[in-house]
C-alpha cells in the first residue's frame, strides 16, 4: 500500500510534463494572475478535491441522478468562462468577490476579521472545482486501475487514499504554475504597472481555452503533441503491478494466482446467438475474445478469418466470443447489432459492451483486438489489428493439441499511398475544404472551390452534428478526393432512399459496381451500417468521388482499402 501511495504521488507530479497538461496550462496561468495572494492556493485546493471526488463518484452520481456527465462538464466550462469575464470586467469581478466572501463567511465567525476570504481564496476554490471537472490527465496503470474499480463499483478505502495521493502530486506543480504567475505579475515592478492590461489579456486567454475545451480542440492538441512529447510513465514496474492486483483480490481482473488470468465479461447489456456466458462457464474450452464494432472496416476485414476458425474448430471445444464495443452512438442499438450479425453471418456469441466495462477490464485500446484464452482461463496470446492469421490459428491448434499447419509462402506486400480514415462529424472533422467554417448543430448552406488531396467538400444544405453530418434537401452533394481501391461510408436513413454515385464527374462503370449498388449504379441507404461505395478492381489511383443525397441521410465516416 505504501508503494502505491508513493508512486501515485510521483505519477501525479510528472503529469505536468505530459501533453495532457497543455489544455489547462493557459487557464492555470490566467487564473493565477487574478487578484488575491491566496487565490493560487484556493485554485489548487478546489482542483485536488474536485478531481478526487468526481473521479471516484461521477459514474455513481450519473447513475442515481440521471444527469448527463456532459451537462456537468459544460457547467464547469461555463463557470471558467465566467471567471474569464470577471477578469475583463472590474465591476463583475467586484460583484463575484462580494458574493464568494459572503458565502464563505456563513456560520464562520473566525473569518470576521480576516482578509483570507477577501484575498481570492474562495473564488479560486470555486474555480479549482470547475477545473477539476474538465481536466483529464494522461492515464497510466494506477489511474486506469482506479477507473476500472470505479466502473465496477469496487471503491475501497485504499482506492480513495491512492486517488488523493495522485491528486495531491498533480496539485503541487500546478500550484507552482499558478503561484508563479501571480507572484511575477503582482511583485515585479516593471510588470505590475501593466497589471490590469495583463489580467484582461489573461481573461481573454481563459475564455478562449474554455471554448477550445468545449469544442474538443484540446483533444486535437494532445494528439499533435503526443507525436513529439512521449508520456512519462514511472508506474510501469513490477512492484506497482503487484500492489495493484491486491486492490481487488477477489476479481479475475486482479487475480493473484496468475498475471494472465482472463477477466470475466462484465456490464454486458445483451447477448446475441447465446445465453449469457462467463469465463467460468467456458472452462475446458479454448476461447478467442474478439473486441470489434460493426462499422469498423478493420474489424470487418477480420470477420471472414474468424468465421473460418469458428467453422473449423467449434466442434473441438473452441469458441469465439465477440465483444461488441461501440464507436458511435447508433452502434449501441441492439437491433442494429443484430442486423449486422445477421448480415455478416456470424454464428458465434456476440456480447454488447455498450458501457465499455469489459473493454476496460481487459485494459483494451484497439479495434479489432484478439485475446486467446486456454482451457484453464489463462490468456495465452494477444493480437491487435488485422493480420497474423496463420500464427493465431496455429496457437489455437496447439491449445487444442492439434499439429501445426505448414506455413504458406508469404505473399508480396506492396505498400501504397492510401487516403486515411475521414470522420465527418465536427468532433473529429479535419478534412474539409470549405468557403465558410462548419456551423455546429445547425443547418447551413455550404460550397467550396478547390478540392485538395484526401479532402471533403460539401455543397448545398447540411446539418453538422458531433458524430455525423445530415443532408437537408434533395440536392445535397459531397465530393471526395481519394486514393484507394475501395471506398466505404458509414451511413443511415430513417427510410430506404437512393443516393447517386459519380466517379470523376461521370456515372460509375459497371465493372466498378459494389454489392451495395443497384443495377443503375445507385446505392440504397436504410439501416445504420457501413456501405461499400466503390470498388476499382485493382485500378488503384487517385479519383474524385461525388455523392448526391436526398434529405435526411446521415453520414458518419469514410474508410479506405487497397
Amino acid at each position: 500500500m505504501i508503494i502505491l501511495l508513493i508512486f501515485s504521488f510521483l505519477a501525479g507530479l510528472v503529469t505536468v510534463l505530459s501533453p495532457c497538461i497543455l489544455p489547462v496550462l493557459p487557464i492555470l496561468l490566467a487564473a493565477g494572475a487574478g487578484s488575491g495572494k491566496y487565490r493560487p492556493l484556493g485554485i489548487i485546493s478546489g482542483l485536488i478535491l474536485s478531481f478526487a471526488f468526481f473521479t471516484l463518484t461521477l459514474t455513481y452520481l450519473v447513475k442515481i441522478s440521471g444527469i448527463s456527465p456532459n451537462l456537468l462538464r459544460y457547467f464547469a466550462i461555463a463557470l471558467i468562462t465566467f471567471f474569464g469575464l470577471t477578469m475583463l470586467s472590474e465591476n463583475l469581478g467586484k460583484y463575484f468577490s462580494k458574493l464568494t466572501s459572503g458565502i464563505s463567511s456563513l456560520g464562520n465567525k473566525i473569518q470576521e476579521k480576516s482578509n483570507f476570504a477577501g484575498e481570492g481564496f474562495f473564488s479560486g476554490f470555486i474555480f479549482g472545482i470547475a477545473l477539476g471537472l474538465i481536466w483529464t490527465p494522461c492515464a497510466g496503470p494506477i489511474l486506469a486501475t482506479i477507473s476500472t474499480l470505479v466502473a465496477t463499483n469496487a471503491i475501497t478505502y485504499s482506492t480513495i487514499l491512492i486517488t488523493l495521493a495522485y491528486s495531491l502530486g498533480t496539485g503541487i506543480p500546478m500550484f507552482l504554475i499558478a503561484y508563479g504567475s501571480n507572484k511575477i505579475i503582482n511583485s515585479t515592478n516593471m510588470i505590475s504597472q501593466y497589471t490590469e492590461i495583463i489580467r484582461k489579456l489573461f481573461g481573454i486567454l481563459m475564455i478562449f481555452c474554455a471554448l477550445a475545451i468545449a469544442f474538443h480542440f484540446d483533444v486535437i492538441l494532445q494528439q499533435i503533441t503526443l507525436k513529439y512529447f512521449p508520456i512519462i510513465n514511472i508506474e510501469d514496474n513490477e512492484s506497482v503491478k503487484k500492489e495493484l492486483k491486491k486492490l481487488k483480490p477477489n476479481s479475475s481482473i486482479f487475480n493473484s494466482s496468475s498475471e494472465n488470468m482472463a477477466p470475466d465479461f462484465i456490464g454486458i447489456k445483451d447477448w446475441i446467438n447465446s445465453q449469457p456466458l462467463t469465463i467460468e462457464k467456458l472452462r475446458g474450452k479454448v476461447v478467442l475474445v474478439d473486441f470489434w464494432t460493426y462499422s469498423c472496416i478493420n474489424c470487418i476485414r477480420t470477420l471472414p478469418h474468424l468465421k473460418e476458425l469458428y467453422d473449423k474448430y467449434h466442434d473441438q471445444d473452441f469458441i469465439i466470443i465477440g465483444i461488441h464495443t461501440p464507436e458511435f452512438e447508433f452502434e449501441k442499438n441492439l437491433e442494429n447489432v443484430k442486423n449486422a450479425v445477421k448480415r455478416f453471418d456470424i454464428k458465434y456469441p456476440v456480447a454488447l459492451d455498450n458501457d465499455y466495462k469489459t473493454w476496460i477490464s481487459y485494459d483494451n485500446h484497439y479495434w479489432p483486438a484478439h485475446y486467446l484464452i486456454d482451457r484453464t482461463g489463462i490468456i495465452k496470446d494477444k493480437h491487435f489489428g488485422e493480420g497474423a492469421y496463420l500464427e493465431t490459428e496455429n496457437m489455437i491448434r496447439d491449445l487444442l493439441e492439434l499439429p501445426p499447419l505448414h506455413e504458406k509462402k508469404p505473399e508480396k506486400i506492396s505498400f501504397k499511398e492510401l487516403t486515411p480514415e475521414i470522420y465527418l462529424g465536427y468532433e473529429r472533422a479535419a478534412n474539409y475544404v470549405m468557403e465558410t467554417e462548419l456551423i455546429r448543430d445547425k443547418k447551413n448552406l455550404y460550397d467550396y472551390k478547390n478540392l485538395e488531396n484526401d479532402k471533403v467538400g460539401l455543397k448545398g444544405s447540411w446539418l453538422v452534428m458531433p458524430q455525423f453530418i445530415q443532408s437537408q434537401d434533395n440536392d445535397s452533394i459531397l465530393d471526395l478526393n481519394f486514393i484507394a481501391n475501395h471506398v466505404y461510408l458509414v451511413m443511415k436513413s430513417p427510410e430506404p432512399k437512393l443516393i447517386t454515385v459519380l466517379l470523376d464527374d461521370k456515372p460509375v462503370q459497371k465493372k466498378y459496381f459494389t454489392t451495395d449498388m443497384t443495377d443503375t449504379g445507385q446505392i440504397k441507404v436504410s439501416e445504420a451500417r457501413m456501405y461499400d461505395i466503390i470498388d476499382l478492381k485493382d485500378d488503384f489511383g487517385r479519383h474524385k468521388l461525388t455523392l448526391k443525397f436526398p434529405e435526411n441521410i446521415s453520414l458518419y465516416a469514410f474508410t479506405f482499402g487497397q
